[in-house]
């Protein structure tokens, strides 16, 4: 395996054949929810799927050999996927899951190893990714499977509703690797869980699963598993019944004054985490797990 391969090695809890499943589970998954209309004129992307049926976007993390880990040409695609979603006249809600069952394994640890200097185009992929999700008008409701480790937790607090698996294997191992909390999930984590769960997940950087992450509200359900994606999508139908004016000045309202504070604290946090991602503790660490995942 070559370094674009590297991800969290802690949460390979699943096969191979597992993880190579996904082209026979999203054929059954297309074919139930009927989504597989893609628009005239969309843009084409390398790392992420974007269907359009029925006024709902579904954005989907296209990496599933990788479990999904989000490497900088995803950041990039999402980020552009979410403002054509949002600018669509045939958008009405957004949904974002993974390919293959699963959600993502977070950051592809390979674009952490710093050289000289910390690689710009992942500080302006994490940063944009997050000012992205602040200023996205329509409602995002995410579909969460198998595993959500770092961003793959982080992202659902930009989420306005999300449903995952029970057995999702939830992760925020940020000071185990070395580096701090990115996706203003020092602020948005507590206000979420309170301070004392908040800092439990964020300094030992153990698994949650979907019970407790719905506990937090992290999520808003916890289905069983393999339903996320249909409950997700469930809901989405439901909003599109709704006029979308009606729900772009609810969101609005419910988030008013956020957004600007959302894109400060992702600011100060990616210049905490770039100096952190520089010190030889860090580098020694991310080194470590990229080279045993060969």
């Amino acid at each position: 395996m070559d370094h674009s391969q590297a991800i969290w090695p802690s949460i390979i809890i699943l096969s191979k054949k597992d993880a190579f499943s996904s082209v026979q589970q999203r054929s059954q998954l297309n074919s139930l929810l009927c989504y597989s209309y893609k628009p005239s004129g969309a843009t084409m992307y390398q790392d992420i799927n974007l269907t359009i049926d029925n006024k709902i976007a579904l954005i989907e993390i296209n990496r599933p050999e990788v479990l999904n880990a989000i490497r900088v040409q995803t950041y990039q695609d999402l980020i552009a996927a979410f403002k054509e979603a949002d600018a669509s006249d045939d958008v009405n809600v957004i949904v974002l899951t993974g390919a293959g069952g699963k959600f993502t394994a977070g950051n592809d640890l390979s674009d952490l190893v710093a050289g000289d200097d910390v690689r710009q185009d992942v500080m302006d992929g994490v940063s944009g990714i997050f000012t992205t999700l602040s200023r996205v008008k329509k409602p995002i409701i995410a579909a969460v499977e198998k595993v959500a480790v770092g961003i793959g937790t982080t992202i659902l607090l930009h989420c306005d509703m999300a449903f995952a698996g029970a057995n999702t294997r939830f992760r925020l191992p940020f000071a185990n690797l070395g580096v701090s909390p990115e996706g203003a999930s020092s602020m948005l984590l507590t206000e979420s869980v309170g301070p004392k769960i908040a800092n439990e997940l964020l300094l030992t950087g153990r698994f949650f699963d979907g019970s407790e992450a719905e506990k937090w509200n992290i999520i808003n359900k916890a289905t069983e598993d393999g339903q996320a994606l249909e409950a997700a999508m469930s809901v989405a139908q439901d909003l599109v019944k709704q006029p979308l004016a009606s729900l772009i000045t609810t969101k609005q309202l419910l988030n008013v004054g956020n957004s600007e504070v959302i894109e400060e604290v992702v600011t100060d946090e990616l210049e905490a985490f770039a100096l952190l991602l520089q010190s030889e503790d860090t580098q020694a660490r991310i080194n470590y797990l990229v080279n045993s995942s060969k």
